[in-house]
This record gives structure tokens, sequence and C-alpha cells, in this order.
């Protein structure tokens, strides 16, 4: 498990803007903050709330893993879905480049031998249910937090787009021979580009086939409104470990800010930058920074403590390491997989 290739040619410059935006972050995060007074919040936490969001966590995971089988359209079982979705987040906690979806796609096709192409399209699908859930809870809250009545109607822009981006991958699954015909119109010039090409956009367009059926669809949707639920349970249980009293609105604020913040460049594991979108949330809410970042840095740990764990756990018992699985998927990333 320990051998970790080494980054690509010209991986390290890649890697520098995203190391630098977390040490910023760590550093801006720790400028404000009274040690001594962060010390005394994490002596003073309520243990049992670290227990309950520990117990919560396990929730989001398990309805994760199972909408990503309905999206997967019931190819592989609950376990397997379980074991790659926590080892696509090891990935993504310990290498750089945000791999952790590649690498779900990639061992994915690897343990149940489904085309890459087909599972990345289902990762795809997830990633669009969660952008449109996180908008909405963000800013749904926002009039809340800040008595901004505009962001009421950003909401409704935010849904509106996810609706968009839905409806556009629904026409394009529900019209196969359609879209086929366009991509060998486009590249009919480029015979072995098309021809390199087209087995992918197969593959990609089977793994959309969730959006024709309604069934799969709310059932999906339903699942990732439960896990993103979970979030909101776990994180709240943490911030009463902390506060002592807490409200629904601020344990979804800070569940939306938390999302968007880890979607800006930074190191692996989303450090500094995880930090700083919990302090910056909860000081809307008059959180001493200290606290703040006791609270942040606990739910980070714990984060990292489950996923790391399961997700070591599940290549150990695929019998693979980190240092293929970063080099075989970092080709496919290179050359377009």
């Amino acid at each position: 498990m320990s051998d970790v290739a080494a980054p690509p040619r010209g991986g390290l410059r890649q890697m520098l803007p995203g190391v630098i935006i977390s040490l910023v972050a760590l550093a801006l995060v720790f400028y404000f903050v009274d040690l001594p007074t962060f010390v005394a919040a994490l002596r003073q936490s309520d243990w049992r709330g670290f227990a309950l969001a520990f117990l919560l966590f396990f929730g989001t995971l398990i309805a994760r893993s199972l909408s990503w089988r309905i999206l997967l359209q019931e190819k592989t079982t609950f376990s397997r879905a379980f074991w790659v979705l926590n080892e696509g987040y090891l990935l993504n906690n310990v290498l750089p480049f945000r791999l952790g979806e590649f690498g779900r796609a990639f061992l994915m096709g690897q343990t149940q031998k489904l085309p890459f192409w087909e599972v990345l399209s289902t990762i795809i699908v997830e990633r669009i249910f969660d952008v449109g859930i996180m908008a909405g809870l963000l800013l749904s809250t926002l009039p809340f937090v800040l008595g901004a009545q505009d962001a009421r109607g950003a909401a409704l822009v935010a849904a509106g787009i996810m609706v968009t981006g839905f409806f556009v991958l629904f026409l394009v699954a529900r019209n196969r021979p359609g879209a086929l015909a366009l991509y060998d119109r486009l590249l009919g010039r480029w015979p072995r580009l098309a021809g390199w090409g087209r087995p992918k956009l197969v593959a990609f367009l089977d793994g959309l086939v969730v959006l024709t059926v309604p069934r799969r669809f709310f059932a999906v949707l339903a699942l990732l409104l439960l896990a993103w639920a979970f979030n909101i349970g776990w994180y709240g249980a943490l911030l009463w470990a902390f506060l002592g009293s807490i409200t629904p609105v601020m344990a979804g604020f800070v569940v939306g800010a938390s999302a968007l913040g880890v979607a800006l460049p930074s190191s692996p594991g989303y450090v500094g930058v995880f930090e700083a979108a919990l302090v910056g949330a909860l000081s809307l809410f008059g959180v001493e920074p200290a606290v703040a970042l006791a609270f942040a840095i606990s739910a980070h740990v714990l984060y990292l403590v489950i996923t790391i764990g399961l997700g070591a756990f599940g290549l150990s018992r695929d019998g693979m390491s980190l240092g293929s699985i970063y080099a075989q998927i970092s080709k496919r990333r290179e050359r377009g997989a």
C-alpha cells in the first residue's frame, strides 16, 4: 500500500497552485484563531456528538452506494459499490489531481469488467445531482443567514440550471442513433480519432440510461437526498458537540459551504480549503473562529479517518496498491482514458 508512484512529468507544477491555495487558506484561518481557545474548545467538546456523527456518516456512505448501484443498473453488488466508493475517496484524500473519480471508474471496471466510460458517465450524472442539491441547500439557507431575499431567486436559477443539464443528457440518452450520427458527422474527416472515440461514446451513453427510466431516476434522487440529509445530520451532531445548541439552518448552510469549499483547487484531501470554508460559514452565525476551527478540524479528521480506513481496507481486499492505481489512472487521464 505504500508504493505510491512518482507524479507524472510536469505533475509537481500542476500540483503547485492547489498546494499554495491550501497553505494560504490554513495561514489565514490560524491567523484569526486564538490557540488557547482552540485547545479549550477541543477539550470541552461532548464525545457523544462525535459518536453520533460517526454513526450518521455511515448512513451517507450507504445511501450513496445504493444510489450508485442503481446508476450502474444493478450490474454490480451493493458491497462492490460500497468498497469502490470508499476506494475513490481514499484516492482523493492521498493522491494529487483529484483522481478519485477516475479511480472509481477504473476500479469498478477492473473488478466488474464494466467499460470505463460507462462507469464514468454514472459518476458524472451523480455529480450533476450533487451540484444541484448543494446549490439548492446553500442558496435556500442563505436568506435565513443573511436575510437576503434575492437568494431565493438565485436558488431558482440554480435549480433551473440543474434541470436543464438533466434535460440535455436525457435527450442525448433517448436519441442514441442521433447522437452517434452527429459524432460520426463531426469527426468524419478524422477517421482514426473517430474510431478511437466512438466506443467510448457508446459506453458513455450506456451509462446515461438511468435518466430515461423514471423509476431509476427518482430512486437515485431520493437516495442522494437521503445521503445529503445524513450529511446534515453528522455535521449537526458534531456542531452540537462544540456549541451545545444548533439549528437545522446552521447545519444545512455549513454542509453547503463545505461542499462549495472543497470544489476549489487544493492539495490532496482538501486541506485548508475545507477548514476555511467551515470557519467562514460559522462566522456568519457569530461562532468564535477558534471554536469554528476546532469543529472544522474534527469534522475533517472524522471524514479522513473513515474514508481512508475503509478505502485502504477495500484496496487490501482487492489486492491492489496506491502506486499501481495511480500509475494506471494517470496514464488514462493523460491520454483521455
